[in-house]
């Protein structure tokens, strides 16, 4: 009998340390690196981002197959409608959204795959502990992310569809809350 208490105690230890998926900032702006090597495009931009109106400010600099370009590009989920600024000729197109809101978050179905530091833990401050989630879109595509574990901060997003292919994006230097209201706004330069 004690070794059957013992067993049922262990097993909901062990069974309460299984992580749960965390829930991310909902407003954030950050600096970001994304790739798509089976295209060589490569993008470094800075982000503003809410999820709540589902809202995305991304100015960039997209270098695609050693071609460079700079924009300005709003997605505005809420109206399904897209603003894109190319900052070289000043000229702005504007066009219905096709592809939905892709929030940076651990969806709730996630796949727990890791935990792991960036850095080192061996010496406090040196690091930053991470957990790793992956799954499948509704699409039917796949995706992996890593977020801090502390603030659940979201540190990389990878996703790959038949359409796609395979993007890797990387976030650095992420800070909550929007520094600029206006960020959301489309540009002038836009019809």
């Amino acid at each position: 009998m004690k070794i059957l208490l013992f067993m049922v105690a262990a097993f909901a230890v062990v069974s309460g340390q299984e992580p749960k998926p965390c829930i991310a900032p909902k407003i954030w702006e950050a600096r970001m690196a994304r790739i798509d090597p089976s295209k060589r495009f490569f993008e470094r931009a800075r982000i503003s981002y809410d999820a709540i109106d589902r809202r995305v400010r991304i100015v960039e600099e997209v270098e695609i197959k050693g071609t460079r370009d700079f924009y300005d590009v709003l997605y505005l989920h809420n109206v399904e409608k897209e603003y894109r600024l190319n900052m070289k000729t000043k000229t702005c197109t504007v066009r219905g959204l096709t592809e939905p809101f892709r929030p940076f978050e651990v969806p709730k179905n996630a796949t727990f795959y890791s935990e792991s530091y960036i850095g080192t833990g061996a010496f406090p401050g040196e690091g930053v502990l991470i957990s790793l989630w992956g799954g499948e879109t509704p699409e039917g595509g796949r995706y992996m992310g890593s977020f801090t574990t502390n603030g659940c901060v979201p540190v990389q997003d990878g996703f790959y569809t038949e359409r796609t292919g395979f993007v890797h994006t990387s976030f650095y230097d992420v800070v909550a809350g929007i520094s600029d209201p206006n960020v959301f706004i489309p540009p002038k330069e836009c019809p």
